[in-house]
């Protein structure tokens, strides 16, 4: 290989690699204001992160700025901090996204990476980040190839951090008359993913998804019946098939206008706030709230929305056949607790798209445990095997 072509993949490597709870005793009382009561730092969840004024020495062209989004997670009494680039960048290997560190001072954290490039060169990168905010953060990054010819490059950027918000749209969705059916909504940067919880023509509980942008608060998209594997047997990629079409009105914060076509069938509904209904009150103040997935188990999903001392989720996964089927589980969940015990229920005999009303009835399944390790990780136990998930984002 010449080097002016390892230069090009050692760079693109380089530049790709910048891709519900409180860990407790380091957040606590540690104040960004000026003021006694400024809110305490907690640096653990979902960060929004640009790249920006790039300066390179040495032999390679300069970096492009870049966009996304990355976690923070502080283990067991802050003492390390783990920081993955989660999109907006590619990093090859995968690894190369994962960097580790940890507190400099209470306001600053410093995290490294370092691994050799299959060409034989190695990679060094750091970034530290300080917080001005509970929710900003700025900070520098130095990113080190050393060739193996003895070329060396090493790019200096900016970094800023603003705290992921969830959207005021995102949560769980339903209608008043139709019990027992719905949409589960999440929107990440201009971009929504939805599934509709539904039932076929014979009552069984079916399961679709939608994907696209969000433009002036309307989105529309294709309708997707998934087909997969059984959770007890070996996993095989899932694969969509288009079934309609949606659309969705967002304008109002409490209510949404929900329009599909299904198998030449449409109708719309106007769909409301389930949790508000559920659980009225104060939502989770951690942000836990949307799709989880594992990336083991691609195809396979959860929603997850917590309130007032209450968590709502649904499974969404696939029956013996292969067909769409969902699953959920409520029970008792403090923002203090970090584990979710509840037995699932499954769904049957309601209304199907364009059919007549009909009240659902539900069955016990097994029980469900959700650990949570952090706001984007979590461990999944269900009848005896575990899954490891993570925040979904797209």
């Amino acid at each position: 290989m010449k080097k002016n072509d390892v230069i090009s993949i050692c760079f693109i490597l380089l530049l790709m690699c910048l891709w519900p709870i409180k860990s407790g005793s380091h957040a606590a009382g540690i104040s960004i204001g000026h003021d006694a009561d400024s809110a305490y730092l907690d640096i653990n969840g979902l960060w929004d992160f640009s790249t920006s004024n790039y300066t390179v020495t040495g032999t390679c062209p300069p970096g492009n700025p870049a966009y996304g989004t990355l976690s923070f997670t502080e283990g067991a009494n802050s003492s390390s901090v783990t920081m993955v680039f989660l999109s907006g960048m590619t990093c090859n290997p995968n690894e190369a996204c994962i960097y580790q560190g940890g507190f400099q001072s209470e306001k600053n954290v410093v995290v490294t990476n370092n691994m050799a490039d299959y060409s034989g060169g190695t990679v060094t990168n750091s970034i530290s980040v300080t917080w001005t905010s509970p929710a900003t953060a700025y900070g520098t990054g130095v990113s080190v190839y050393n060739f193996s010819d003895g070329v060396s490059c090493t790019w200096h950027y900016k970094i800023n951090l603003k705290k992921h918000e969830d959207s005021d749209k995102n949560g769980w969705w339903y209608d008043r008359d139709a019990l027992g059916s719905g949409i589960s909504i999440e929107i990440q940067n201009g971009h929504l993913f939805m599934g509709w919880y539904t039932y076929d023509d014979r009552g069984n509980p079916i399961w679709m998804s939608s994907y696209g942008t969000v433009t002036n608060n309307t989105f529309s998209g294709t309708l997707y019946k998934w087909h997969g594997w059984y959770l007890e047997d070996s996993y095989s990629p899932p694969t969509p098939e288009p079934v309609g079409t949606v659309s969705l009105d967002l304008t109002d914060n409490n209510s949404t206008l929900f329009t599909w076509t299904y198998n030449g069938v449409s109708g719309n509904s106007t769909m409301v706030r389930f949790m508000d209904t559920l659980a009225p009150g104060d939502k989770d103040p951690r942000n836990l709230h949307g799709w989880w997935y594992s990336p083991n188990f691609e195809g396979m999903g959860l929603f997850m929305e917590a309130q007032a001392d209450t968590m709502f989720l649904a499974w969404y996964n696939y029956d013996i056949f292969g067909g769409p089927l969902w699953w959920t589980a409520s029970e008792s969940f403090r923002p203090s607790d970090t584990t979710f015990v509840s037995i699932l229920k499954e769904w049957h005999d309601g209304q199907c798209p364009g059919c007549a009303y009909q009240m659902p009835t539900a069955f016990d399944k097994e029980t469900i445990v959700i650990e949570f390790q952090s706001d984007t990780t979590a461990r999944l136990i269900w009848k005896g095997r575990i899954f490891y998930i993570k925040r979904f984002v797209f």
